[in-house]
């Protein structure tokens, strides 16, 4: 393995532009330490976002768990939840309250010691609607958090939480004595094996092993650098030089080439939803007939194929399609049947009219929009697409104002059906559908507080509802696919995406 004194990172960053694509493309970085100390660079598209630590951010998730811990972790055969910074926890016989005993030897990156009143801290923040987070929800059903010690909390509920694992391990404990000071990257403190040490935005982020951490042994990586690349053809000729040896969720038709290569792996985990949202209030999509014509005529099979590599699921249904109660029947509900669709439009008068489309500056969007604006173009409707910047995009998201139609991406594939209900804007309460009536509400309790034995049977008939309003449609269920090359060992995703290093070592 070669290493280079980060001062050389713009002189390699300018060769490897020279040699691979056009300049205005690209930006990687391979610096390393200078005294022999290992590193391996790691690319992704989107940029951090440090002052998203607490709501899940596409650009965070290929560093923000080295960074940061969460109280629990699931076992990724068995989703049972395992102790990280929690040990162990104790849930009240009625599911009115949790008992929650901590480590006592994590450690802050700035030294300080991690106590229940961080935790306290955390959990209040991530409740906070402005925070955005989207297991906030469960926190904000939160009556009381008392700290006990600085190692054990005793958490109250207004009623029982079925997705409070979900809440724990997707939420990272953060330093309340730093936490303002986030979103320049200057402190961007957490208790992981690696800190947050340099951010230069659009271009890298660099995290260093933290040597004091409870588990830092030799032979881990010292140096993860992060490279931003936006160009797939630039990311497939990082990892075939050796200049990357991690590529994160790279874009599947990008993947699948190096799929019988021996010296790659690609690796599954997380994924996206993505659904075309429809205004129910603005003409023509307040008549649930030209909705459920519009999900007759997606090319769900064409979109997977030329957007996701053919390795996606096509799906009428938002739901885990191995989740208990998840139904192929209704998942195929709006099989492509462009005839059917036309009629439908013809007969609700409303064939010729333009609608406008809202979508982010994310490329499976793009693509997907624009194979959906031929879809709706075949059975009558002109479409008129608009792209965001994707900060201003998730401002509009948050805040439900995308206007008449807009496709989404929700990387949210893993999530239990009662969180990813109040995690996914497309559906949850304030959605940009503007859909929130009281059988939707009666049905999404039922799930809530139904029994392991009954849930199928609520899942299913929440989903034949929600299908039949046709307010937000699936489209398709991505899978994350990060390609790791063979020169590193112990790297992995977690069952929602995350990139985890702690156990990664170079190979040889």
């Amino acid at each position: 393995m070669s290493f280079f004194k980060r001062g050389n990172f713009a002189a390699i960053r300018g060769a490897f532009i020279k040699s691979f694509v056009v300049a205005s493309t690209l930006a990687l970085s391979m610096p390393t330490l200078a005294n022999a100390q290992t590193s391996i660079t790691v690319v992704q598209g989107p940029d951090a976002q440090p002052r998203n630590i607490l709501p899940t951010r596409g650009g965070n998730l290929p560093w923000v768990k080295n960074v940061f811990e969460t109280l629990t972790l699931r076992d990724q055969e068995t989703r049972e939840p395992q102790p990280l910074l929690a040990t162990r926890w104790t849930v009240a016989e009625d599911g009115l309250s949790i008992n929650l005993h901590l480590r006592d030897d994590v450690l802050f990156h700035t030294g300080r010691k991690m106590t229940a009143e961080d935790v306290k801290f955390t959990l209040e923040t991530a409740a906070a609607p402005e925070t955005a987070a989207q297991t906030g929800f469960i926190a904000r059903q939160f009556e009381t958090i008392e700290v006990v010690s600085d190692t054990e909390l005793n958490i109250t509920f207004t009623s029982p939480l079925p997705g409070l694992f979900d809440l724990f391990e997707e939420t990272p404990i953060v330093d309340k004595e730093t936490y303002a000071n986030r979103e320049d990257g200057s402190q961007v403190v957490g208790t992981g094996l690696y800190k947050f040490a340099n951010w230069t935005p659009g271009s890298e982020i660099v995290l260093e092993r933290f040597v004091d951490h409870r588990n830092a042994v030799d032979g881990q990586i010292d140096v993860i650098n992060h490279a931003i690349i936006r160009d797939p053809t630039a990311i497939l000729a990082a990892l075939r030089s050796k200049r990357a040896q991690v590529a994160f969720n790279l874009v599947p038709r990008i993947a699948q080439t190096l799929q019988r290569d021996p010296s790659f792996e690609i690796h599954s985990g997380g994924g996206a939803i993505f659904p075309l949202g429809l205004n129910t209030t603005m003409p023509p999509f307040d008549n649930k007939d030209v909705r459920q014509a519009v999900g007759y005529a997606i090319d769900r099979e064409r979109i997977n194929d030329q957007v996701f590599a053919g390795v996606g699921t096509p799906t009428s249904l938002f739901f885990n399609p191995s989740e208990a109660g998840y139904s192929e029947e209704l998942a195929n509900t709006y099989a492509y049947d462009p005839e059917r669709a036309k009629s439908m439009i013809d007969a609700a008068g409303v064939s010729g009219q333009t609608i406008k489309m809202i979508i982010p500056a994310i490329p499976p969007n793009r693509a997907t929009a624009e194979i959906v604006q031929n879809n709706l173009r075949e059975v009558g409707l002109n479409v008129e697409v608009e792209v965001l910047d994707v900060p201003t995009y998730d401002q509009r998201q948050v805040a439900g104002d995308l206007g008449q139609s807009f496709i989404l991406i929700h990387g949210l594939v893993g999530y239990g059906s009662p969180s990813l209900l109040s995690a996914a804007p497309s559906i949850r309460e304030g959605n940009p559908s503007q859909f929130w009536t009281e059988e939707y509400v009666a049905l999404r309790n039922a799930l809530d507080v139904s029994s392991i034995e009954d849930r199928p049977a609520a899942l299913e008939a929440l989903s034949e509802y929600m299908v039949d309003e046709a307010f937000s449609l699936a489209i398709v269920q991505s899978a994350n696919q990060t390609v790791i090359s063979s020169s590193v060992e112990g790297a992995v995703l977690s069952a929602r995406g995350h990139l985890l290093l702690q156990d990664a070592r170079l190979a040889n």
